[in-house]
Protein backbone atom coordinates (compact mmCIF):
# COMPACT_ATOMS: atom_id res chain seq x y z
CA UNK A 1 0.00 0.00 0.00
CA UNK A 2 1.50 3.56 -0.83
CA UNK A 3 1.27 6.19 1.19
CA UNK A 4 2.57 9.78 0.53
CA UNK A 5 2.35 13.26 1.87
CA UNK A 6 1.82 16.35 -0.60
CA UNK A 7 3.04 19.61 0.65
CA UNK A 8 2.42 23.36 -0.55
CA UNK A 9 3.58 26.59 0.33
CA UNK A 10 2.39 30.08 -1.10
CA UNK A 11 5.00 32.81 -0.56
CA UNK A 12 3.30 35.58 0.96
CA UNK A 13 0.92 35.67 3.89
CA UNK A 14 -1.96 37.98 1.93
CA UNK A 15 -2.20 39.35 -1.27
CA UNK A 16 -3.36 42.38 -3.44
CA UNK A 17 -6.40 41.52 -5.47
CA UNK A 18 -4.87 41.34 -9.29
CA UNK A 19 -1.62 39.99 -8.04
CA UNK A 20 0.31 36.85 -8.69
CA UNK A 21 0.99 34.00 -6.49
CA UNK A 22 3.75 32.11 -6.52
CA UNK A 23 2.92 28.52 -4.85
CA UNK A 24 5.46 25.44 -4.39
CA UNK A 25 4.63 22.11 -3.83
CA UNK A 26 6.74 18.89 -3.04
CA UNK A 27 5.72 14.98 -2.54
CA UNK A 28 7.13 12.62 -0.14
CA UNK A 29 6.78 9.34 -0.88
CA UNK A 30 6.40 7.08 2.52
CA UNK A 31 5.83 4.09 1.09
CA UNK A 32 7.91 1.26 -0.68
CA UNK A 33 6.88 1.75 -4.02
CA UNK A 34 7.18 4.09 -6.56
CA UNK A 35 4.39 7.04 -7.16
CA UNK A 36 3.44 9.25 -9.86
CA UNK A 37 1.80 12.49 -9.21
CA UNK A 38 0.25 12.97 -13.05
CA UNK A 39 -2.64 15.94 -12.18
CA UNK A 40 -2.76 18.79 -9.95
CA UNK A 41 -5.79 21.62 -9.68
CA UNK A 42 -6.64 23.85 -6.95
CA UNK A 43 -10.77 24.54 -7.51
CA UNK A 44 -11.40 28.18 -5.32
CA UNK A 45 -14.06 29.43 -4.33
CA UNK A 46 -13.81 31.65 -7.52
CA UNK A 47 -12.75 29.08 -10.50
CA UNK A 48 -9.85 26.68 -10.92
CA UNK A 49 -6.34 26.56 -11.79
CA UNK A 50 -5.12 23.19 -13.59
CA UNK A 51 -1.55 23.23 -13.03
CA UNK A 52 -0.10 21.02 -15.93
CA UNK A 53 3.36 21.44 -14.73
CA UNK A 54 3.57 20.27 -11.41
CA UNK A 55 3.99 16.10 -11.75
CA UNK A 56 6.65 13.89 -11.63
CA UNK A 57 8.39 10.63 -10.38
CA UNK A 58 8.73 10.14 -6.75
CA UNK A 59 11.24 7.18 -5.53
CA UNK A 60 10.35 5.20 -2.18
CA UNK A 61 11.23 7.29 0.78
CA UNK A 62 11.90 10.34 -1.18
CA UNK A 63 10.97 13.76 -0.14
CA UNK A 64 11.05 15.48 -3.80
CA UNK A 65 10.24 19.26 -4.88
CA UNK A 66 8.04 19.26 -7.96
CA UNK A 67 8.09 22.88 -8.60
CA UNK A 68 7.05 26.37 -8.51
CA UNK A 69 3.58 27.98 -9.82
CA UNK A 70 2.55 31.22 -10.73
CA UNK A 71 -0.98 31.84 -10.05
CA UNK A 72 -2.84 35.34 -11.51
CA UNK A 73 -5.33 36.10 -8.61
CA UNK A 74 -8.71 37.79 -9.79
CA UNK A 75 -10.02 41.08 -8.24
CA UNK A 76 -11.84 39.82 -5.33
CA UNK A 77 -11.20 40.10 -1.58
CA UNK A 78 -11.48 38.44 1.63
CA UNK A 79 -11.01 35.30 2.84
CA UNK A 80 -10.90 32.95 -0.99
CA UNK A 81 -11.90 29.09 0.30
CA UNK A 82 -9.93 26.27 -2.46
CA UNK A 83 -9.07 22.76 -2.39
CA UNK A 84 -6.04 20.90 -3.47
CA UNK A 85 -6.93 17.82 -5.65
CA UNK A 86 -4.43 15.51 -7.26
CA UNK A 87 -4.41 11.98 -9.44
CA UNK A 88 -1.93 9.49 -8.19
CA UNK A 89 -0.62 6.30 -10.38
CA UNK A 90 1.48 3.90 -8.04
CA UNK A 91 4.02 1.12 -9.27
CA UNK A 92 2.50 -1.89 -8.78
CA UNK A 93 3.68 -5.43 -10.33
CA UNK A 94 5.32 -3.45 -13.02
CA UNK A 95 2.58 -1.27 -13.72
CA UNK A 96 1.15 1.83 -12.84
CA UNK A 97 -1.84 1.57 -11.14
CA UNK A 98 -4.39 4.85 -10.75
CA UNK A 99 -4.91 4.75 -7.25
CA UNK A 100 -7.17 7.60 -7.81
CA UNK A 101 -7.74 11.56 -6.88
CA UNK A 102 -6.96 12.95 -3.59
CA UNK A 103 -8.19 16.02 -1.50
CA UNK A 104 -12.16 16.65 -2.11
CA UNK A 105 -12.74 16.51 1.47
CA UNK A 106 -10.43 19.33 2.83
CA UNK A 107 -10.42 23.17 2.82
CA UNK A 108 -7.80 25.70 3.16
CA UNK A 109 -8.03 29.49 2.62
CA UNK A 110 -5.35 31.97 1.42
CA UNK A 111 -6.22 36.06 2.12
CA UNK A 112 -6.79 38.92 -0.48
CA UNK A 113 -6.80 42.52 1.07
CA UNK A 114 -6.93 45.39 -1.02
CA UNK A 115 -3.69 48.13 0.07
CA UNK A 116 -3.14 50.36 1.52
CA UNK A 117 -4.59 49.81 4.41
CA UNK A 118 -6.64 51.90 6.25
CA UNK A 119 -6.95 52.38 10.22
CA UNK A 120 -10.79 52.31 11.23
CA UNK A 121 -12.59 52.84 14.04
CA UNK A 122 -15.72 50.64 15.18
CA UNK A 123 -17.97 52.21 17.12
CA UNK A 124 -19.67 48.94 18.75
CA UNK A 125 -21.05 47.17 22.13
CA UNK A 126 -18.31 45.33 23.86
CA UNK A 127 -20.84 43.23 25.62
CA UNK A 128 -21.03 39.41 24.81
CA UNK A 129 -24.36 39.50 22.72
CA UNK A 130 -23.07 42.67 20.99
CA UNK A 131 -19.69 40.72 20.36
CA UNK A 132 -21.40 37.79 18.78
CA UNK A 133 -22.77 40.26 16.13
CA UNK A 134 -20.19 42.85 16.09
CA UNK A 135 -17.08 40.30 15.82
CA UNK A 136 -18.08 38.64 12.70
CA UNK A 137 -19.14 42.16 10.94
CA UNK A 138 -15.52 43.49 11.79
CA UNK A 139 -13.54 39.93 10.67
CA UNK A 140 -15.63 41.37 7.41
CA UNK A 141 -14.22 45.18 7.54
CA UNK A 142 -11.20 43.83 7.70
CA UNK A 143 -10.92 41.35 4.50
CA UNK A 144 -11.55 44.96 3.19
CA UNK A 145 -7.94 46.50 3.87
CA UNK A 146 -8.72 47.49 7.66
CA UNK A 147 -7.31 47.42 10.46
CA UNK A 148 -10.10 48.05 13.18
CA UNK A 149 -10.10 49.66 16.37
CA UNK A 150 -12.41 49.40 19.48
CA UNK A 151 -11.94 50.96 22.83
CA UNK A 152 -12.65 48.06 24.90
CA UNK A 153 -11.75 45.41 22.64
CA UNK A 154 -8.30 45.71 20.61
CA UNK A 155 -7.35 48.47 23.39
CA UNK A 156 -7.98 47.85 26.73
CA UNK A 157 -7.93 51.25 29.62
CA UNK A 158 -8.88 52.10 32.80
CA UNK A 159 -12.44 53.66 33.05
CA UNK A 160 -11.32 56.93 33.95
CA UNK A 161 -9.36 57.06 30.68
CA UNK A 162 -12.09 55.45 28.40
CA UNK A 163 -13.39 59.15 26.56
CA UNK A 164 -9.90 60.28 26.52
CA UNK A 165 -8.83 57.19 24.45
CA UNK A 166 -11.94 57.13 22.47
CA UNK A 167 -11.36 60.98 21.35
CA UNK A 168 -7.90 60.05 20.27
CA UNK A 169 -8.40 56.96 18.49
CA UNK A 170 -11.16 58.41 16.67
CA UNK A 171 -8.78 61.49 15.67
CA UNK A 172 -6.04 58.90 14.32
CA UNK A 173 -8.53 56.96 12.23
CA UNK A 174 -9.01 57.37 8.72
CA UNK A 175 -12.85 56.79 9.25
CA UNK A 176 -15.44 55.68 11.49
CA UNK A 177 -18.08 52.30 11.11
CA UNK A 178 -20.86 52.17 13.56
CA UNK A 179 -22.40 48.85 14.32
CA UNK A 180 -25.90 49.43 16.00
CA UNK A 181 -27.09 46.57 17.63
CA UNK A 182 -30.19 46.25 20.01
CA UNK A 183 -29.26 47.65 23.78
CA UNK A 184 -32.75 48.35 25.40
CA UNK A 185 -36.78 48.70 24.51
CA UNK A 186 -37.98 52.21 24.52
CA UNK A 187 -41.45 51.87 26.63
CA UNK A 188 -43.04 54.53 24.70
CA UNK A 189 -42.17 53.49 21.19
CA UNK A 190 -41.96 49.63 21.69
CA UNK A 191 -38.50 50.39 19.63
CA UNK A 192 -35.40 48.96 20.11
CA UNK A 193 -32.71 51.71 20.66
CA UNK A 194 -29.05 51.17 20.42
CA UNK A 195 -25.94 52.16 22.97
CA UNK A 196 -25.50 55.65 23.43
CA UNK A 197 -22.09 55.09 23.16
CA UNK A 198 -22.57 54.99 19.52
CA UNK A 199 -24.07 58.22 19.22
CA UNK A 200 -21.41 59.86 21.10
CA UNK A 201 -18.50 57.94 18.65
CA UNK A 202 -20.40 58.96 15.34
CA UNK A 203 -20.47 62.58 16.81
CA UNK A 204 -16.82 63.17 17.38
CA UNK A 205 -16.12 61.78 14.14
CA UNK A 206 -18.68 63.54 12.01
CA UNK A 207 -16.94 67.07 14.25
CA UNK A 208 -13.96 66.38 12.57
CA UNK A 209 -14.96 65.15 9.29
CA UNK A 210 -14.49 61.57 9.55
CA UNK A 211 -15.92 59.52 6.50
CA UNK A 212 -18.74 57.73 8.43
CA UNK A 213 -20.71 54.14 7.60
CA UNK A 214 -23.69 52.81 10.00
CA UNK A 215 -24.51 49.29 10.07
CA UNK A 216 -28.14 48.90 11.96
CA UNK A 217 -29.58 45.70 13.00
CA UNK A 218 -33.20 46.13 11.39
CA UNK A 219 -34.58 45.87 14.69
CA UNK A 220 -33.04 49.24 15.61
CA UNK A 221 -34.70 52.56 15.72
CA UNK A 222 -31.51 54.47 15.44
CA UNK A 223 -32.80 58.39 16.10
CA UNK A 224 -30.18 61.17 17.01
CA UNK A 225 -27.87 62.40 14.88
CA UNK A 226 -26.48 59.23 13.31
CA UNK A 227 -30.22 59.45 11.38
CA UNK A 228 -30.01 63.06 11.24
CA UNK A 229 -25.97 62.73 9.03
CA UNK A 230 -27.38 59.94 7.20
CA UNK A 231 -30.91 62.17 5.86
CA UNK A 232 -28.41 64.73 5.18
CA UNK A 233 -26.21 62.02 3.22
CA UNK A 234 -23.19 62.65 5.51
CA UNK A 235 -23.40 58.70 6.01
CA UNK A 236 -25.58 56.40 4.47
CA UNK A 237 -27.51 53.56 7.22
CA UNK A 238 -27.19 50.09 5.74
CA UNK A 239 -29.70 47.63 7.61
CA UNK A 240 -28.69 43.93 8.04
CA UNK A 241 -30.71 41.17 9.42
CA UNK A 242 -28.31 39.46 12.93
CA UNK A 243 -29.25 36.30 11.29
CA UNK A 244 -28.06 36.58 8.16
CA UNK A 245 -24.79 38.24 7.97
CA UNK A 246 -23.87 36.68 4.43
CA UNK A 247 -26.36 39.30 2.98
CA UNK A 248 -24.65 42.20 4.68
CA UNK A 249 -21.49 40.75 3.36
CA UNK A 250 -22.75 40.99 -0.11
CA UNK A 251 -23.87 45.03 0.54
CA UNK A 252 -20.50 45.86 1.84
CA UNK A 253 -18.70 43.87 -1.14
CA UNK A 254 -20.68 46.89 -3.06
CA UNK A 255 -19.98 49.95 -1.30
CA UNK A 256 -16.56 49.26 0.20
CA UNK A 257 -14.32 50.39 -2.80
CA UNK A 258 -16.26 53.67 -2.54
CA UNK A 259 -15.65 53.86 1.25
CA UNK A 260 -12.00 53.20 0.36
CA UNK A 261 -11.96 55.75 -1.73
CA UNK A 262 -13.79 58.38 0.09
CA UNK A 263 -11.15 57.87 2.68
CA UNK A 264 -8.08 58.46 -0.03
CA UNK A 265 -9.91 60.57 -2.59
CA UNK A 266 -12.82 62.11 -0.64
CA UNK A 267 -15.03 61.56 -3.75
CA UNK A 268 -18.24 61.41 -2.02
CA UNK A 269 -20.76 61.04 -5.12
CA UNK A 270 -19.33 57.87 -6.20
CA UNK A 271 -19.64 56.19 -2.56
CA UNK A 272 -23.21 57.45 -2.89
CA UNK A 273 -23.40 55.78 -6.56
CA UNK A 274 -22.56 52.53 -5.10
CA UNK A 275 -24.54 52.74 -2.09
CA UNK A 276 -27.34 53.45 -4.34
CA UNK A 277 -26.80 49.99 -6.15
CA UNK A 278 -26.57 47.69 -2.90
CA UNK A 279 -28.57 44.72 -4.01
CA UNK A 280 -29.69 41.64 -1.67
CA UNK A 281 -28.68 38.30 -2.32
CA UNK A 282 -26.85 35.30 -0.64
CA UNK A 283 -23.54 33.90 -0.38
CA UNK A 284 -21.96 30.69 -0.41
CA UNK A 285 -22.18 28.86 2.48
CA UNK A 286 -19.15 25.76 2.77
CA UNK A 287 -21.00 22.88 4.20
CA UNK A 288 -19.86 22.93 7.95
CA UNK A 289 -16.61 21.64 6.60
CA UNK A 290 -13.66 23.00 9.01
CA UNK A 291 -11.21 25.73 6.56
CA UNK A 292 -7.67 25.69 7.29
CA UNK A 293 -5.28 28.71 6.84
CA UNK A 294 -3.68 27.70 3.20
CA UNK A 295 -0.37 29.62 3.15
CA UNK A 296 1.33 26.58 4.16
CA UNK A 297 -0.32 22.95 4.25
CA UNK A 298 0.25 19.12 3.69
CA UNK A 299 -2.09 16.43 3.15
CA UNK A 300 -1.63 12.38 3.41
CA UNK A 301 -3.02 10.41 0.94
CA UNK A 302 -2.80 6.27 0.70
CA UNK A 303 -3.85 3.89 -1.81
CA UNK A 304 -6.49 0.92 -0.82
Amino acid sequence: MGSWIISWNFNKQSYIPGESALVSFWLENKGDTALFLSELMLYFDFGSYNIVSIRGEVLPRENKFLGNVSLLLPNYVGKKIFKVVYRIYEYINNNWVDVGCYGFDYQYFINMYPMPFYKVFISRGINIEDMTIGNPIAEIIKEWGFETITVGIEIKVTDDQVLQKIKEEISRSDALIAIATPRYMDTLTGFWKTLEWLHGEVGIAFGIDKPLLILKDKGVSLGGLPSYIAEMKQAPIIEFDPYNIDELRINLSIIMPGFRGLIKDKKAQEFWDAFGKILIGGSAIYGGIKIINGIAGSLEGSSN
